[in-house]
């Protein structure tokens, strides 16, 4: 084809070709089925921009953008709601109805006339059955369930929002006890729905796990939601976690008709975040009434025994006096004859201590002047010994600083120079070797008497 036949478009003729084909093409309404990717939602306008998604596992295999006007995206996401219990977000799959369109600039789009609730609640119960069939067939199911539990849960670990009501409430009741049953709780902050949640929650358990000595069970706790709301709690590693976790999990995150997997798995689950302060609270109220049972059939048994007792001591009463007389009687008859032994004992004692100190005296007076005369010759000795030291030491010390004396004399520059020498300097640093040396360089020479400049002529 030459220059002249060779037909050329424009970008905007071939963007207007690509729109009028693809309307001519797909005139009709389609049903499709994806997963919101993300969801580009913009407040200020209302209009929200799907991107759209169809993935195994981590490999995309067909990706587009979509549409939903103001109006539509209003409507759309109200009846999502009411169905589902959750508006529309990121990371779920839905059904809806749109039309292919193309604009020149913007390119291929779907607009969403139409989204199925429904669609969405059955792919999340066909995934958390595949999630707990998954599960129990590593044999971690029941793992968490298995671990005894504390008898007084003092210690606890709460996952929660700090400003979640729920979480306010189980303070409510724990705190109201807790100077009579002191009980101690601390909170790990965490996101409690939506995409972060997993994420969040794991984080926690992490940190709870590397300080487990610290605690004695484990609280997550938050309001309720719909069965979207708490989709992240069917989440396979977040399941996982709890149910291999090393100290009881109890959860209060959900309503009686929608059971998450975390909750399966947990310890036990308790609804809602009163109900978890309350089941902590019936423990300690469980071991107060057994110790006030035990207590009362001890001051019972206590009160038989104690009858017993002071009837048979009304009967020993009569033979301990009669008994004790006889024994006082030769009690005293003994002591005499004691006494009376005692007395020549103790003369006998006074005699032999009165020689023994006697004796002692007499070696207390010699032994201390033989130690002194002993210890005065032996310091005399010691005396003479240093002072020789010291004498040899200064002599020795007085030869070696005079050689040292002469050395340095010998090795002054001004000797030096005496005996013929001379010192050669360029800008008054000394010449060692004359290789550094070029011509035209002013030489400096000193003598011992005196001194010369030279100039460098080769």
């Amino acid at each position: 084809m030459t220059e002249e036949n060779r037909k050329i478009y424009s970008l905007s003729d071939l963007g207007k070709s690509l729109r009028s084909v693809i309307e001519r093409a797909y005139t009709n309404t389609y049903w499709i089925k994806a997963e919101i990717a993300k969801l580009n939602y913009y407040p200020r306008s209302g209009h929200c921009y799907p991107e759209l998604v169809e993935k195994s596992g981590n490999v995309i295999h067909a990706q587009m953008r979509a549409t939903i006007w103001a109006t539509d995206y209003s409507r759309l996401n109200r009846l999502f709601a009411e169905v589902t219990g959750d508006k529309l977000r990121e990371g779920i799959s839905i059904l809806f109805r749109a039309s292919v369109t193309y604009h020149p600039v913007y390119g291929l789009s779907l607009q969403v006339h139409e989204i199925e609730p429904a669609f969405t609640l059955g792919e999340m119960a066909l995934e958390k059955t595949r999630t707990i069939e998954k599960l129990k067939k590593e044999g971690v199911f029941d793992k968490n369930k298995e671990l005894p539990i504390a008898l007084l849960p003092k210690r606890i670990a709460v996952i929660s929002v700090e400003t979640s009501k729920g979480y306010h409430d189980f303070l409510n009741i724990i705190i109201s006890k807790s100077e009579r049953y002191h009980i101690w709780h601390y909170l790990f902050p965490s996101v409690l729905q939506g995409d972060k949640a997993v994420e969040g929650i794991l984080s926690q358990l992490r940190i709870i796990k590397k300080i487990a000595s610290r605690f004695e069970m484990v609280a997550i706790i938050r309001g309720g939601g719909g069965d979207i709301g708490l989709s992240c709690y069917d989440d396979y590693k977040l399941a996982r976690e709890v149910a291999l976790f090393p100290l009881p999990v109890i959860t209060g995150i959900g309503h009686s008709t929608n059971e998450t997997i975390t909750e399966m798995v947990a310890w036990s689950n308790k609804i809602t975040p009163t109900d978890v302060a309350y089941f902590i609270l019936e423990k300690f109220r469980d071991f107060e009434h057994r110790i006030n049972d035990a207590a009362n059939k001890l001051q019972s048994k206590g009160m038989l025994f104690l009858q017993r007792e002071q009837k048979q001591l009304s009967g020993f009463t009569g033979n301990l006096v009669r008994g004790a007389t006889h024994l006082l009687n030769l009690q005293k008859s003994r002591l005499g004859d004691n006494i009376s032994n005692l007395t020549h004992a103790s003369k006998y004692l006074q005699s032999a201590e009165k020689e023994r100190i006697t004796g002692l005296a007499m070696q207390i007076t010699v032994r201390p002047a033989q130690s002194i005369f002993k210890h005065y010759c032996d310091l005399d000795n010691q005396m003479i010994k240093l002072t020789s030291a010291i004498k040899a030491k200064q002599v020795f010390e007085f030869n070696r600083l005079e050689t040292l004396e002469n050395k340095t004399e010998l090795l002054n520059p001004k000797n030096v120079l005496k005996r013929g020498y001379s010192v050669t300097r360029l800008e008054g640093k000394s010449i060692r070797n004359a290789e550094i040396l070029k011509d035209g360089d002013i030489l400096e020479t000193h003598f011992h008497k005196g001194k010369a400049k030279s100039i460098v002529r080769k």
